[in-house]
């Protein structure tokens, strides 16, 4: 090929062994990146700029991807899509002469490998919407990650909270500087801050203390998930430019 060009990228369409799509509606939508058509369980994305290969067209289109299964992730199910890459429609924008055939191929196979337990079966009749105002940062996956790693067993609920807690403060300066910087109400990160410090088990405290440990009641450990989960999505919208509204013990309370 004298001048490849990237004509559309594929993307296979899974999710975590726990759950399943049955008949989902297709989803297209346009944006900055280009088109985008998912049904029947792939992904065509036909790229809004000019791209030599399949690799170079993903990794543009990825970090989109990546948004989009973080998000999903985190309002509904974990592991409810993910992306993988399979392969590139690329032609010659510089052909041979008149006689010869113009080369069209696709470039690049992955496979995708999903692992889940669990004890129930979740069915799923449409695809998750894309991301309108969330972006992926390296703080949102930092965080995202260790809600991952507590969803998976590796480490207690309130260390990876008090970890989310530090990355905004430390990201803003102050407590004080991360609720204005994140329109997130004092009382949230107060009330997150003491559940992580004051509360739990000989095992999940993280200090120690002279009298008998407090665990965490189910209501508080209820509220807590629900708060690190708007605070990790809080940094992907703080990112993507959009308005915020505020969170508040309500809206937690109610996510």
């Amino acid at each position: 090929m004298r001048d490849p060009h990237v004509e559309a990228v594929y993307f296979t369409v899974g999710s975590a062994d726990d759950i399943s799509y049955e008949n989902p509606e297709p989803l297209v939508f346009s944006h900055h990146l280009g088109e985008f058509s998912l049904e029947d369980g792939g992904l065509k994305v036909t790229p809004a700029e000019h791209f030599c290969s399949g690799h170079e067209a993903s990794q543009a289109i990825e970090g989109f991807l990546r948004s989009w299964e973080i998000e999903t992730d985190l309002k509904r199910n974990l592991g409810m899509i993910r992306f993988s890459y399979s392969h590139a429609d690329v032609i010659d924008r510089d052909p041979p002469p008149p006689g010869e055939p113009q080369v069209i191929y696709a470039e690049g196979i992955a496979a995708l490998t999903i692992g889940a337990s669990a004890s129930c079966h979740l069915v799923a009749r449409r695809y998750p919407s894309p991301p309108e105002c969330f972006s992926a940062t390296e703080s949102a996956q930092h965080a995202y990650r260790r809600w991952v790693g507590y969803r998976s067993g590796r480490e207690p609920l309130q260390a990876m909270a008090y970890f989310i807690l530090t990355l905004l403060e430390r990201q803003a300066g102050t407590r004080a500087e991360a609720c204005a910087l994140f329109k997130v109400d004092r009382a949230v990160l107060n009330l997150l801050g003491d559940l992580c410090s004051e509360r739990g088990s000989a095992l999940t405290a993280r200090k120690a203390k002279a009298t008998d440990f407090d665990e965490l009641s189910h209501i508080e450990a209820d509220w807590l998930e629900r708060a690190v989960k708007q605070l990790i999505l809080r940094l992907g919208e703080h990112a993507s430019g959009h308005p915020l509204e505020q969170i508040t013990l309500e809206s937690v309370e109610h996510f």
